[in-house]
């Protein structure tokens, strides 16, 4: 008989992989399969969530918890102990830019938000567990870590075991009725003001969002202020990419199209990359950002008001736009 574990963590981070694989390892248990022992499921909360991922995240759990009393389960909520507040205006601790204040994390080096909200708290919550499970889907299966890094001792990854993709997460969703109604305007989850994020998510920030819009222009000014870069513009007044010009620019009629930047990334990948032993905690140490940056990476991408598409894709995007109109309840 197979030793099997007997007891798992699902780093669940609301996404359509990480969803699919963990209402897909319930059925198996259920119906006699138990190389996925479920006996926590953990949620990585950055206190800059979309309201309606929180929701979704609170259906699961109620899904969870009607389809399957017998097992006991909530999805724990775990975050960061310091706040935001004090890692943006706290000091750089080593360096030629020791003593000044760190402002925004910048968006070519490892993001110390993700750290200190994300990657610690999993791990932490992962320490009383034999095997952690991580949604990776198999068409991104290069992801997954090699197996004698100890850094991947624990993990287990469901969906590259089932040959399973990101589409066929979603169609499992879908027949259930259960997809986050986040993907209908966004291709990405994750903090609503991350430095990381595409044009096109801030577009749905901004038309969608005004109130959470105003607090990621807050922050942006604010980095501004005590550290000269903002959360997307790398050359405050020189890239156009403040969000008070992307602002101007919306309003006069720019849109996006739906194309990932040169340091997007679909969800935070911090996460798995950490999980994995791509990245190691010292890779978030973002006191040596300044000094360790080289210019050819920082993304000098043109100004917003130089990046209209063509004209057939605006037309498209436009005509798409017309036939599905614009989803928040």
């Amino acid at each position: 008989m197979e030793d099997y574990p007997s007891t798992g963590m699902v780093a669940f981070s609301g996404g359509k992989d990480s969803a699919a694989m963990l209402l897909r390892m319930l059925e198996l248990w259920t119906q006699g399969d138990k190389r996925y022992p479920i006996t926590k499921i953990t949620f990585a909360d950055t206190g800059f969530e979309l309201p309606e991922l929180i929701d979704y995240i609170r259906m699961i759990e109620a899904y969870i918890q009607t389809t399957y009393p017998e097992l006991n389960l909530s999805i724990d909520f775990v975050g960061s102990p310091r706040s935001w507040e004090d890692w943006f205006y706290g000091e750089i601790t080593k360096g030629a830019n020791k003593g000044k204040q760190r402002g925004a994390p910048l968006r070519a080096y490892p993001c110390y938000w993700a750290r200190e909200a994300k990657v610690q708290p999993l791990q932490k919550a992962q320490a009383d567990c034999d095997v952690v499970y991580i949604g990776i889907a198999a068409d991104e299966a290069h992801r997954v870590g090699k197996k004698e890094d100890p850094r991947n001792a624990k993990n287990r990854y469901p969906l590259v075991d089932w040959g399973w993709s990101e589409e066929d997460c979603m169609r499992y969703l879908d027949e259930r009725g259960l997809v986050n109604e986040l993907y209908v305007n966004f291709n990405r989850l994750g903090c609503f003001h991350c430095i990381k994020q595409p044009l096109d998510s801030w577009w749905s920030l901004w038309r969608g969002y005004p109130e959470l819009w105003e607090i990621a222009k807050h922050w942006d000014k604010e980095s501004v202020r005590i550290s000269n870069h903002g959360l997307r513009s790398m050359k405050p007044g020189k890239d156009g990419y403040l969000l008070e010009e992307l602002e101007d620019r919306f309003k006069q009629g720019y849109k996006p199209v739906n194309k990932k930047g040169l340091y997007d990334c679909n969800s935070c990948k911090a996460v798995s990359f950490t999980a994995t032993g791509q990245m190691r905690l010292e890779d978030f140490d973002s006191d040596d950002a300044p000094e360790m940056i080289d210019e050819k990476f920082i993304d000098d991408e043109p100004p917003a008001c130089d990046m209209l598409a063509p004209a057939n894709e605006i037309v498209n995007f436009v005509k798409i736009e017309e036939e599905t109109e614009w989803k928040k309840d």
